[in-house]
Formats: structure tokens, sequence, C-alpha cells
């Protein structure tokens, strides 16, 4: 799962909406792709227009197209973690607005010492402080109060993290860099993503010969993933539940049908 962070404040109109704006604005410029999540006491569906109609009736999900939108809509007592799992992309970064309960880490935006007094006793997880009282430099022994552009930095290192965990160390060659640790210096350098990476995620299906790690693209991984799971599947054993298993491993000794040849 990508980086995502909550940012989160004690009451309304403390500079959470300007601030995930910017941030969303400049880290899209470097090419971090971007999923944000919004979270409100109050209803996006109004009474009476016909997609509340077609709930009303009793629909379990309806989608709403425009010229230049597409909105789902479903009632639910949802949570985050529903709401990321309900994303259409892939992305790199995940920023949430609200959701103050949750486990994942927060930036509060806080205008003085008080709020964030308040704030430290009632939420969880705040790895950083920043609004108004990072003009006054205020610290605090475990959490760095930040100005704008350290959040804006704070947070493309966590992606930059991210996409240094997802080079797949294969030296395949096969991206404009040559090596996976000169693309991994260009990501850390800002010159590259996590895209220009060729075998980016290797990891659906891995394949070795002779303990060397063979390149597949992602067209040969789902390939054989499927046709593994066709095989098993094609034994119909009782008590194995293949969609519950997490991961597949394969062994072929090569040799052994060598012999009986």
């Amino acid at each position: 799962m990508p980086p995502l962070f909550c940012i989160v404040s004690l009451g309304r109109f403390k500079g959470k909406t300007t601030l995930l704006e910017w941030l969303v604005r400049q880290l899209s410029r470097s090419g971090i792709r971007i999923a944000t999540i919004k979270h409100s006491t109050k209803p996006l569906d109004l009474e009476e227009k016909d997609t509340w109609r077609h709930l009303e009736a009793g629909s379990l999900e309806v989608a709403y197209v425009s010229p230049n939108e597409l909105i789902t809509i479903r009632r639910s007592a949802a949570s985050l973690k529903d709401a990321v799992e309900a994303l259409h992309v892939d992305p790199d970064l995940i920023l949430a607005e609200g959701f103050k309960l949750s486990s994942h880490p927060k930036i509060l935006c806080a205008a003085d010492l008080h709020e964030v007094d308040e704030a430290l006793k009632s939420i969880q997880n705040i790895v950083a402080i920043t609004g108004k009282i990072a003009e006054e430099g205020h610290s605090f022994s475990q959490i760095k109060v930040m100005k704008e552009a350290e959040v804006l930095e704070f947070v493309r290192k966590a992606v930059i993290d991210y996409w240094l965990n997802k080079i797949p160390g294969l030296n395949c060659g096969k991206c404009s860099y040559g090596s996976c640790s000169s693309l991994a210096k260009a990501i850390k350098e800002g010159k590259a993503t996590i895209r220009e990476c060729v075998m980016h995620g290797v990891s659906i299906t891995r394949l070795r010969i002779g303990g060397e790690e063979v390149p597949l693209g992602k067209w040969p991984q789902s390939l054989l993933r499927e046709l593994l799971k066709a095989f098993v599947k094609s034994l119909k054993l009782k008590d194995l539940k293949l969609d519950a298993v997490g991961k597949m491993i394969v062994e072929i000794d090569l040799r052994a049908f060598a012999e009986e040849e």
C-alpha cells in the first residue's frame, strides 16, 4: 500500500483543505500520482436528486456520469479502509482530509499551543504539526513543527522510500538507467519515478532458474500465475481455498526428469 497521511485539525477553517490542495499541486508536478479522500459529516447526495431517488428505490450503488466526471455513490457506514479499497486508480500517495480516529500517520494543522495540547490528548499517531503555529517557532520533543515546504519534503521522502522499496533489484538493464542502483539514484535526486522501471510490479510472479531470477514483464507474470492457479484448481482439493491463500511456491527439479529419460 502506498503512503497514506491524514491531514487533521480540531475544527474547521484550520487550513486542512488549503494544505492538501497545495501538496497535491506541488507533488503532482514532480510525477507523483496522488489520490485524495475527504471525510465529511454531511451527505454528498442531495435529497430529490435523480441519484438520491435511485438509491431510495433500492439500488445498491449508483454511478453518475457527466462529460468530465464519474462518481459512484453507495449508502453504507464506510471507513477510511473502505475508501482506500474503493479507489479505481493506482496512486503513489494517498492524502486524506480528516479521519482523526484512524491509525494512519497524521499531519496536524493547528493555530496555537493550546490546540496542539488538546489534539495530542485525543489524536494518535501525529507525525508532523503545521499551520499558523509553525510561524511562531514552537517545537516539541517528539513531533516536529513544520512549515509548508518542510511538510512537502517530508511527504515526498515517504513516496521516494516507497518507490525505492518497489525496485525489484533484478538489474535487467531494460530501463534507460541500465541498473537498479542507477535508477534508485535518479529517484532520490528527483529525476525519475518508479514508472521508469520496466519490471515494476514484478512481485506478482517471480521465476528463478538455477538460483538466478528471470526478469518478467507484467503479461508473462499474469499468464504464469493464472496457469498455476488453473492447475491447482483442477486438482479439486477439498480442504484448499485457493482464494484465501496469499502465496504459492512451486519448485521443479529439472534433473529428475532428465534422468528418467
